[in-house]
């Protein structure tokens, strides 16, 4: 039986990612030449996002700009097909916006008076000097609010 020649995972990994790296700048490329195209106003707001049999994926960073895009595709369409000879439809979506979610604040607690004379008896049946203190000055915190 004929052993099969074994292959390390670097070179595995280069050569699947040839394809990929070929494809990210044919899409560079692509996306270079339609933000050249595209009315001036709009060319902040528009991203090439993919290229899939003929439709031309492009991405806007808001539905305000993705419906001035749409209104400009035919004319980019007839601008790829005349100056590129690229035979493309035009299709639309809004990218998503990368959102930060808020620090949650975090009020400081507060201690009830009942809370706190129940501390500060505590705290007198305690042996150990430290610990008496600590939860004399917890106990002494309701007067601070």
């Amino acid at each position: 039986m004929r052993q099969k020649k074994a292959s390390s995972c670097f070179q595995i990994l280069e050569d699947a990612a040839l394809p990929v790296l070929e494809r990210a700048r044919q899409l560079e490329r692509l996306e270079q030449i339609v933000l050249r195209l595209l009315p001036e106003n709009l060319v902040a707001h528009c991203k090439v996002i993919n290229l899939r049999r003929e439709t031309l994926i492009l991405g806007a960073t808001s539905s305000a700009w993705a419906a001035r895009l749409r209104f400009s595709a035919p004319e980019l369409a007839k601008q790829l097909r005349t100056r590129h000879s690229l035979e493309l439809s035009v299709q639309v979506r809004i990218l998503p916006q990368a959102t930060e979610t808020p620090a949650l604040k975090h009020g400081q607690p507060k201690l009830s008076m009942q809370n706190a004379t129940l501390l500060a008896e505590t705290a007198k049946t305690i042996g150990h000097p430290g610990l008496q203190e600590a939860l004399y000055r917890l106990a002494a915190k309701v007067r601070d609010f």
